[in-house]
């Protein structure tokens, strides 16, 4: 009978600590809005033709689970496969108008990551809305890239392939009956260059606006 009791005890308690440690997991979907930032040094005589990308509007999709089911505070840890990149108009030039001929093509760049991130969360619980903010380290390995262009040219294609950094972000849950919907907004920027050498440095920085679904 103490060994029947005992286990019964032992499941309770288990059972009980897990709840205190997964509050829920889910889906979440948006999109990622990337640019870079090409600037030359002045010795490499390229100088002027440092440029400010626009920006470019990719897939973000994922899962994550979070932890610690307490007031307040939470861990969340998550997996997503998330498209970045650049877009820029360039002009079209000759060999009789170096300066550009007035027509224009897009030089479209895509780089696709596996994105692993791990979040810090202070929430405030305020009835149909659970407002909080998240921050946390984050790393990208790069999975594929194309060029609109053809072929990815030499900087491109010596893009640093795992990207260190950090996001922060802002969001909010809704709760519903027995599940919670959630919308974020987040900051996404590297620890180092995307790509440097002694003539020219490659910076890079994204947003990600997501929504999903607590279970």
């Amino acid at each position: 009978m103490k060994k029947v009791c005992f286990v019964f005890a032992l499941l309770f308690i288990l059972s009980t600590s897990q709840a205190q440690i997964i509050r829920g997991f889910g889906l979440k979907v948006g999109t990622t809005i990337s640019n870079q930032d090409w600037k030359y040094s002045n010795s490499s005589g390229l100088s002027g033709l440092s440029f400010d990308s626009d920006s470019r509007v990719g897939i973000n999709l994922g899962i994550f689970t979070e932890f610690l089911n307490v007031p307040f505070i939470g861990i969340v840890t998550e997996v997503n496969y998330i498209q970045k990149g650049m877009k820029k108009e360039v002009p079209v030039t000759t060999i009789s108008q170096p300066d550009g001929t007035g027509e224009f093509v897009t030089w479209n760049t895509r780089v696709d990551y596996i994105n692993i991130s791990a979040y810090g969360k202070l929430r405030i619980n305020a009835g149909l809305f659970t407002p909080y903010i998240l921050v946390g380290p984050k790393i990208d390995f790069e999975i594929n890239k194309t060029n609109s262009l053809g072929p990815v040219n030499v900087v491109e294609d010596n893009f640093n392939k795992n990207r260190f950094g950090l996001k922060v972000g802002l969001g909010t849950e809704i709760n519903l009956l027995s599940f919670k919907l959630l919308a974020e907004f987040l900051y996404d920027a590297d620890f180092k260059e995307l790509y440097e050498n002694e003539n020219l440095k490659v910076n890079s920085n994204s947003f990600d606006l997501r929504v999903g679904i607590i279970l």
